[in-house]
Order: C-alpha cells, then structure tokens, then sequence
C-alpha cells in the first residue's frame, strides 16, 4: 500500500506574495483561469448549481469568496444568460492588484459585483446570498483557518454552499507537476502548482473540516483532474443518485 504524503503546511505559494510583480500576476491569472476551463473547475461549479439553486428566486444571489480573476462567477453570468435566468454575484477579494485585473476583465458582466474583504470575516449579516461559492482557496490556509473560513460560509449562505479545491496524492502531485511544466510557461503557476496539491486534501479531511465548522449534512464528491468538490444544500439531503463518493 502506498502511503498518502502527509498534508503540506508552512510553505507559501507565489501567488499569495503581495509584492509579485503586476506582469507575472497577470500571467498566473490568466493560467488559472484557462486552468479551471479546460481542467475542470470551472465545469464542477456549473455542474452543481442548478441542484444548488433550485428554489431560488430571481435574480439568484450568489457569493464568490476569493473570486482571484472573476473568471468562474463570468462564466455562471454566461450560463445564466444563455439559459434566461437572472443572477447577481458578489465577488470577494483581498488583493488589491488581482481585483483590478477581475474588474477589467469584468467591464462587460454588470451581474458581477466586485468588493476587496477577508474571507475568514466576511462583511455580510446571516444568510445574506443563495449560494455561496470558494473555490481552490482552502488548501492555502491551515486548519485553524479553513474551520473559521467554512463556517463564515456557513452562515451567510441562505440555500447551498459549494467548496471546489484540490485532492492530495503522489500521483496527483507528479501529474500536475509534469503537466504544468509542459502547457505553462509561469513561474509562479509552474512552482504554486505542485505545492497546492501537496497542500490539497483528501475526501475524509474536507469533510471533518465542514463538520468541524459546524455544517449539518456535509457531502464530498470526487472529480476529474484531481479535485473534490464539498458541498451542502441546507436543510435538504443530496438526491441518492448523486451521493457522496
């Protein structure tokens, strides 16, 4: 049996650096963003909505916490559009020069929304948007931290709660690795990469972190590209034919 590699802490990432330079940020977002399109994050936010949102009513509140680029709330604004529904996304971020980046990029999308805070205290009374999103921001935090983040998310979300991040391995890790060295030619992705995996989770981790947090009925499914994706819809069960894995 192949030992899982104990989860990495204490080491910081690129991307969390403040005094990165404007054009490698911008490079990174980029990456991430065409990253989370064709690798799955992107696919796993709008394949689990719809359960999610079911019941809404319109426009559909939703909270994107750590929204980096703003890349995945523009494309629920394009899944929204093409399906005739209304949404209104708030889009959090604590970086100053990343949330310059998602508002230009963001000029055309007037459902989105776009408010510099800190994830681990959220400026918003209780249950204040349907849904409430974060996506690949868990695995940069310790445990202290990821429990104080998952419960802020807890309570301001009315209806469902969605948490996408990455699935600790050494076949992930070696994946990823070679894999980010052969389609990108960032630094920062190149190096922030590998490490997110090392600093990713297993299933049993992210629900222990939800229950810890306070979630009710917490469900982690597997996915694609090495990602889990922990949810909860509040008050209501997932269906049977979509359980946890």
């Amino acid at each position: 049996m192949v030992t899982l590699p104990v989860r990495l802490t204490g080491s910081t990432e690129r991307m969390d650096d403040p005094d990165l330079e404007a054009s490698e940020l911008l490079q990174a977002l980029g990456t991430l963003a065409r990253i989370n399109r064709f690798f799955g994050g992107t696919q796993i936010v709008l394949r689990h909505l719809p359960w999610l949102c079911d019941g809404c009513s319109a426009p559909i509140r939703i909270l994107d916490v750590g929204t980096g680029s703003a890349d995945i709330p523009r494309a629920i604004v394009r899944w929204a559009r093409r399906r005739g529904q209304s949404v209104a996304i708030m889009a959090l971020e604590r970086h100053p020069a990343t949330m310059a980046a998602a508002a230009r990029a963001s000029a055309d999308y007037p459902e989105i929304r776009l408010l510099r805070g800190n994830a681990l205290d959220l400026p918003f009374p209780p249950q204040s948007f349907d849904v409430v999103l974060a996506s690949q921001i868990l695995h940069h935090m310790g445990a202290t931290e990821s429990v104080r983040l998952l419960g802020e998310l807890w309570r301001v979300a009315r209806r469902g709660i969605l948490v996408h991040d990455l699935r600790r391995g050494r076949w992930p890790h070696a994946v990823t690795w070679v894999a980010l060295h052969a389609l990108s030619r960032s630094r920062v992705i190149r190096h922030d990469g590998p490490v997110s995996i090392r600093r990713g989770f297993t299933p049993a981790e992210l629900g222990d972190l939800a229950g810890a947090a306070g979630w009710k009925t917490p469900h982690v499914m597997r996915h694609t590209f090495f990602r889990l994706a922990l949810l909860e819809k509040k008050r209501e069960r997932l269906p049977a034919k979509a359980g946890a894995r």
